[in-house]
């Protein structure tokens, strides 16, 4: 390799390992906050509000579960409603 090469790679690297360019231009402002945007102290009530359940989707727990399979055969057939059976085998995240 000659000698103009390997300065020239010597610069490349130390210009992407050190930064010997930095970038100055500043980061461009948006009011709009989506969930791509980073985590910041700026759009953390964005991020609470995403990450917490809504209403909706919670209404499962207001559900009349039986504890067990009998109670419940006994109030469908009472009130003639399907009884749901959920039956799974291994783990419950599926590491088996």
């Amino acid at each position: 390799m000659s000698l103009r090469k390997q300065i020239c790679t010597t610069l490349l690297i130390m210009t992407c390992q050190f930064g010997i360019f930095p970038n100055d231009a500043p980061a461009q402002e948006t009011d709009e906050t989506t969930t791509a945007s980073p985590l910041s102290g700026a759009n953390f009530n964005f991020w609470r509000s995403y990450i917490n359940a809504r209403d909706t989707e919670l209404e499962w727990q207001n559900l009349p579960w039986k504890m067990s399979f009998h109670e419940g055969l006994k109030e469908g057939t009472k009130l003639g409603k399907p009884v749901l059976l959920w039956a799974m085998n291994g783990h419950p995240l599926g590491c088996t």
